[in-house]
C-alpha cells in the first residue's frame, strides 16, 4: 500500500502535469547549486519550466494522462535504456519541444557536463536522445507562422505584378 506522501505527489504531478504532451527528459546530475540556479533563471527567461520527478511516482500520475505514449515505449525498453531511470528531471513550455530541445542543445554545448539528454516526447511520438537533438535544428513555432504569413501576403503582391506587367504589354502595343 502507498504511503500518503506519495499518494499527495502523485495526485499533485497529475494535476501539474497531466495534459503536457510536449516535454524533454534530462538527467540533471552534473549541476550543483550555483549551476541549477543559473539552469533554472535561464529557464524562466525562456518561458520554460523544469519539474524534478520521482520516476515511480510520475509514472504512477501520468500513466493514463498525455505522457502515456512515453511512459508505455519506456516500459518496453531494457532497464539501462530507459528514459525514467535515475536522476529525472521534466522540461517543458514556451511553443513546444522543439523551443525546449533548442534551449537544452544550447545549455549542453555551452556548459559541459552538466545535463545529459535522456528522450522526450511531441505530441504522440516519443523522442531518443538522437531526435530531440535533430528536433532542435527545426525552426521554432514562431518561425514558421512568420514564413506562413509572408509567403500569404507575398501571394497578392505577385498577382497584382503579374497584372501590371500585363496592362503593360497592352499599352506598349497599343503605342508602338
Amino acid at each position: 500500500m502507498p504511503n500518503t506522501l506519495n499518494l499527495m505527489l502523485k495526485d499533485q504531478l497529475s494535476r501539474k502535469l497531466g495534459s503536457l504532451d510536449n516535454v524533454v527528459v534530462i538527467n540533471h546530475e552534473g549541476l550543483n547549486s550555483e549551476k541549477m540556479a543559473l539552469f533554472r533563471s535561464e529557464l524562466r527567461k525562456n518561458k520554460l519550466t523544469m519539474e524534478v520527478v520521482k520516476n515511480a511516482i510520475a509514472v504512477h500520475a501520468l500513466k493514463d494522462r498525455g505522457l502515456k505514449p512515453l511512459i508505455e515505449n519506456d516500459a518496453k525498453l531494457a532497464k539501462k535504456q530507459r528514459v525514467l531511470k535515475g536522476p529525472t528531471a521534466l522540461i517543458f513550455g514556451g511553443d513546444g519541444t522543439v523551443d525546449v530541445a533548442k534551449f537544452a542543445t544550447k545549455w549542453i554545448r555551452e556548459h559541459k557536463n552538466t545535463i545529459k539528454l535522456k528522450g522526450g516526447q511531441m505530441g504522440p511520438d516519443v523522442l531518443d536522445v538522437a531526435q530531440v537533438e535533430a528536433s532542435a535544428t527545426l525552426p521554432s513555432r514562431k518561425d514558421l507562422l512568420s514564413t506562413l504569413a509572408g509567403d500569404f501576403l507575398a501571394m497578392p503582391q505577385k498577382v497584382a505584378a503579374s497584372f501590371q506587367a500585363c496592362y503593360a504589354q497592352v499599352g506598349y502595343a497599343f503605342n508602338a
